[in-house]
């Protein structure tokens, strides 16, 4: 089990950061945006409590945090080709300086 202590300075951190994006979230013009990004916040704090419950020994097993009751079963994902999830090409005969001594 993990030292339960670890990182309770930077869940202090992390929790008041999120909860700061949340209340600005709420200032912003466009409904969607706001709905959504109110939405990811509320998902991230939940995937986050769970991090520290799992770390403090809870039991694994449970998977994903539960769907919030009343919530659209909307699901976000990531375009292949945005260029987040690509994998790096990977180039052969290319050295980085020079091959000869520098006797």
């Amino acid at each position: 089990m993990a030292n339960p202590d670890a990182f309770d300075r930077d869940f202090g951190y992390l929790m008041p950061f999120l909860d700061k994006v949340a209340a600005a979230a709420s200032g912003l013009q466009d409904p969607a945006a706001r709905d959504e990004l109110a939405r990811l916040l509320a998902d991230e704090k939940a995937r986050w409590n769970r991090v520290r419950e799992l770390l403090r020994g809870s039991p694994g097993g449970k998977g994903t945090a539960p769907a919030r009751a009343g919530a659209p079963a909307q699901t976000l994902a990531r375009s292949s080709g945005d260029g987040i999830n690509r994998v790096a090409p990977q180039m052969t005969g290319l050295t980085v300086g020079s091959l000869k001594n520098s006797r």
